[in-house]
């Protein structure tokens, strides 16, 4: 198992486009995988965006990237 951990702060513009990317680059690995997104204070649709985009979410409010 691959686990693919992604924090984000505020990336409803980017992130699909991120989760797509990691979902083929895996699955043409042919590994078992999952997606992990650290919505760190975000305040827009991040967790929505990657709730359905197949990843997990984790809410965390560090700030901090190498917190989080």
């Amino acid at each position: 198992m691959i686990s693919f951990i992604v924090p984000a702060h505020n990336e409803e513009l980017l992130l699909a486009r991120t989760l797509a990317a990691i979902h083929d680059a895996a699955r043409g690995a042919a590994a078992e995988y999952e997606i992990i997104v650290v919505a760190d204070a975000s305040t827009d649709g991040t967790a929505r965006i990657a709730r359905e985009n197949g990843a997990a979410v984790v809410s965390v409010n560090n700030r901090q990237i190498s917190a989080t």
